[in-house]
């Protein structure tokens, strides 16, 4: 029975996620930070405790959760604010988007890494819109979100330039239907939870353990970096 851990689980494509994978007979443990409302993840999964953006919670968290995994999956992240603009954004906006989506999930990755099994598999909820090749569509106000994901993809693919025994994967989950996709209701998003879910779920299946460093979508697709 494999097993999984997912960081940010609590709701979203990381609940969904704990929830497909259970089904699938997984093992999973998610976390969740103090305070959230953790009642349908508790249904799926050994629940944990961090926040990504906070450094003293590492090693409590290393002390919650057994391993060895064969996939640490870091999910948490947010979409900053709404203006997403390098020229409005302030000092704190830009830290707060970067800490949270790139710098804080590597920082834990690289301190959770002797809790993976050999050639073991790191994914990181990454982003199309991560994608320096790709970013030519003018007008889109999304400078913050695209640096943080391009950020993130570049911190995962040194991770595997320096651990080349483990499989590292950056996924893009697909416009989901989330409340961070959907801006909590206010723009439609393209695909379901459950569409995206099974998507990544099948990437995973099809990729751990080979000891790949690859950019994909949640169909499998690649991306240029």
């Amino acid at each position: 029975m494999p097993n999984i851990l997912i960081i940010g689980a609590e709701r979203g494509l990381g609940l969904g996620l704990a929830e497909a994978l259970k089904s699938n007979g997984w093992e999973v443990t998610g976390t969740a930070r103090d305070g959230a409302d953790t009642a349908a993840l508790e249904k799926v999964a050994r629940v944990a405790h961090v926040d990504v953006t906070r450094a003293d919670q590492i090693d409590p968290l290393r002390q919650e959760i057994d391993g060895p995994f064969d996939v640490i999956f870091l999910v948490a992240g947010m979409f900053g604010p709404l203006h997403n603009s390098v020229v409005e954004a302030t000092d704190a906006e830009f830290a707060g988007i970067m800490l949270t989506n790139c710098f804080g999930p590597m920082r834990l990755a690289h301190r959770l890494l002797d809790r993976l099994k050999p050639h073991g598999t790191i994914a990181v909820m990454s982003s199309h819109r991560g994608s320096i090749a790709l970013n030519t569509e003018p007008g889109l106000k999304l400078d913050l979100y695209r640096a943080s994901k391009a950020g993130l993809n570049m911190l995962a693919r040194t991770l595997h330039a320096d651990h080349p025994d483990l499989t590292v994967l950056s996924i893009h989950p697909g416009w989901a239907a989330t409340a961070m996709g959907t801006l909590d209701g206010t723009v439609e998003a393209e695909i379901s939870v459950d569409e995206s879910v099974k998507g990544m779920v099948a990437v995973l299946k099809a990729h751990m353990g080979t000891g790949e460093n690859l950019y994909l979508d949640w169909q499998g697709n690649p991306l240029p970096w």
